[in-house]
């Protein structure tokens, strides 16, 4: 299929933003909006303070770098700079005399002394375990027609959850992340539920990701999307979209009709149909199966909306209200996009009746996506209503999130042809990690002259921001001790100390790093691997550290192409069968969630050694990680002792001059 040239994109949520900024890659790309405000759910409220301005999110607020891998490829390409928020939940419910927070500790469990003399609610606590482990094994189970269709209400029957748990954390739950009616949350389909629950670390009490917000405001990202585009038309409402053998027809409001090779459809379903001029019984059969619901959302700042017990209050507040009828959530914004005030900025759904018109700074309408039985199963089969030339996108898409529209506004782009590459032409900016990552790795070491031997195991490595360095006490911590520089220094303190020596200043951009913790008092690391970013998150240099067996270290840095390699001359005594003659061929590409680490040295005289590590990101790292170091450590020596048996020459070991902001 020939790529098309000329593209439109209809609406400006993230699905259409998406859609647009793949397609202006190689195509010209007019985007149409019926609104005049572009964004969608990406909607930034600018908020006067005294002699400065808050921009202040209240549609799309925050993401995570474990579940919205097309966001943040998005956000890598653009520059779009994100900070970490906070994540947790509250419920009140002043008939049943109840508050508590998830997430804050026991104090947000226990905020006053009436939950631990209230018998129902230690019950419920000790059922949310239980309920975690039945959705989990729903989800183990194959899936078929008893499990596609069971409701969330019917799994709570057959479970015999109580009441109260029903009510106060099952209904409520379901109800604040999907912001729908708690009485609609029990006919959503539960394995659809739990598999979005589970996908975001939801099933387990430990072990959620670290959410993030976008600094600034997600206007951010909108305009720098907008910028790339040929031609942006605001207040363009389509009324008719008309495939043809040549082209696609879109007519406006105004009457006016242009022709183009292909058109992103990027609406909810319902709008989508309208527009459509001419449905096909399949496009007319799934489009109108996935309703959506209006809210009203107020942004305000009345704290009355939130728990009564100050020490309750969360980012999110779901408030059950037996005398109204729908859903009541407040989200601290504040908290989540840890605004510099001492006002709660609040953003409300269905309280229009509870906050005090004066303390109201502004009313948005929003709609959000209703999952049942049969929208699910719609959902299933959209991928059969786009056609060569026309194609659909939004977060109906997938669970109604920013990543499912922008997921699906990618793959409506690849479906006319239009791939994602990225600015310069070379392929993908891979999404790097933001919070501590664990790997499984395969080691292999190669020697091939003058004897052939080789040797692999299986160990476990960490990626880390130097920022956020993670501390799980003796199963695991990262000491600058163990690392180049002074032990007195933090770990960046001493990296960046090391690149000035070299002429290059990070500008206060992150630095991953790739190294075994140090575990039961012990630490060892062949190599260790500094990615050093600038505050764009583009690369500006790395650091490979090599540690021999005697306490020795040196630093390279090397500026590596755009798959990681770099050559650098060895200048350590590693291993006693080599000197320090000799190159260094390193291959060290950013880390995703896949890791390589990969050196060749070639002697002076020859001599070809490699060694090199490749891992995949996996769960359960503390434990399993603990003792990589020293397990290392002895397979080490062990293989140079084998060597060594099998008569490999042994060089002396030289007396290694002290490297600046190394040693």
């Amino acid at each position: 299929m020939t790529s098309p040239e000329r593209v439109a994109v209809i609406g400006s949520g993230v699905a259409g933003l998406t859609a647009a900024y793949v397609a202006s890659r190689t195509a010209h790309v007019t985007l149409l909006e019926a609104d005049d405000r572009l964004g969608g759910h990406a909607d930034t409220h600018l908020v006067r303070e005294g002699d400065r301005e808050l921009a202040i999110d209240t549609g799309f607020i925050v993401h995570n770098n474990r579940t919205y891998p097309t966001l943040l490829r998005l956000f890598a390409e653009l520059g779009v700079a994100t900070q970490e928020s906070d994540m947790s939940m509250s419920v009140r419910s002043d008939d049943a005399g109840l508050e508590y927070a998830g997430a804050l500790g026991l104090t947000g469990l226990f905020p006053t002394t009436a939950n631990l003399r209230n018998p129902a609610y230690l019950r419920m606590l000790q059922e949310i375990p239980r309920f975690h482990r039945m959705a989990r094994a729903l989800l183990a189970l194959a899936e078929d027609r008893t499990t596609a269709d069971e409701t969330f209400g019917e799994f709570l029957e057959r479970g015999r959850f109580t009441p109260y748990f029903r009510r106060h954390f099952g209904e409520a739950l379901v109800a604040a992340v999907w912001s729908c009616d708690p009485a609609i949350a029990l006919d959503y389909p539960a394995r659809y539920l739990f598999e979005f629950l589970q996908h975001h670390g939801m099933l387990r009490i430990f072990g959620s990701p670290q959410w993030r917000t976008v600094t600034g405001g997600s206007r951010e990202y909108v305009a720098r999307v907008v910028a790339q585009l040929g031609e942006v038309r605001t207040s363009t409402k389509v009324t008719s979209v008309f495939e043809t053998p040549d082209g696609v027809e879109v007519t406006d409001g105004n009457g006016g009709t242009t022709t183009y090779d292909a058109v992103v459809v990027a609406t909810h379903p319902g709008q989508a149909l309208a527009m459509l001029a001419d449905p096909t019984p399949l496009q007319r059969e799934l489009l109108a199966a996935i309703p959506y619901t209006p809210n009203t959302a107020l942004l305000h700042t009345d704290t009355s909306v939130l728990p009564n017990a100050r020490r309750a209050w969360a980012s999110w507040n779901h408030l059950e209200r037996l005398d109204a009828p729908g859903v009541t959530i407040t989200y601290d914004l504040t908290r989540l996009m840890r605004l510099p005030t001492d006002t709660h900025y609040l953003v409300s759904l269905g309280a229009e009746d509870l906050v005090d018109p004066a303390l109201v700074i502004d009313r948005m309408e929003y709609e959000h996506p209703v999952y049942n039985p049969t929208s699910v199963a719609a959902q299933r089969r959209l991928p059969e209503i786009g056609t060569d030339r026309v194609a659909f996108a939004g977060a109906w898409h997938g669970w109604g999130f920013h990543e499912d529209g922008a997921r699906s506004g990618a793959a409506a782009a690849e479906r006319l042809g239009l791939a994602w590459t990225s600015p310069s032409g070379t392929g993908s900016i891979p999404a790097l990690p933001t919070e501590a990552r664990s790997y499984t790795t395969s080691i292999r070491h190669v020697r091939r002259s003058p004897m052939r031997r080789e040797f692999t195991y299986r160990s476990r490595m960490w990626v880390v921001d130097a920022d956020r360095l993670p501390d799980h006490g003796v199963l695991g911590r990262f000491e600058a001790r163990d690392h180049l520089g002074r032990p007195d220094r933090t770990i960046r303190e001493n990296v960046e100390a090391f690149v000035a020596t070299e002429g290059v200043e990070l500008a206060g951009g992150r630095i991953l790093m790739a190294a075994n913790a140090r575990a039961f008092g012990y630490n060892f690391n062949p190599i260790s691997v500094f990615w050093c970013l600038d505050d764009q998150d583009r690369q500006v240099a790395t650091v490979v550290e090599v540690h021999n067996t005697y306490g020795d270290r040196h630093a390279y840095l090397v500026h590596p192409d755009e798959r990681g390699r770099a050559t650098v001359p060895k200048q350590m005594y590693v291993s006693p069968f080599h000197g320090t003659d000799g190159v260094y061929d390193l291959v060290v590409p950013l880390p995703t969630d896949r890791l390589l680490v990969s050196v060749r040295l070639t002697t002076d005289h020859g001599e070809v050694f490699s060694a090199s590590m490749t891992g995949r990101q996996a769960p359960g790292g503390v434990a399993r990680s603990a003792p990589a170091a020293a397990l290392g450590a002895l397979r080490i020596r062990r293989q140079g002792l084998a060597l060594w048996a099998r008569g490999l020459k042994i060089r002396p070991r030289p007396t290694h001059p002290r490297q600046e902001a190394v040693q």
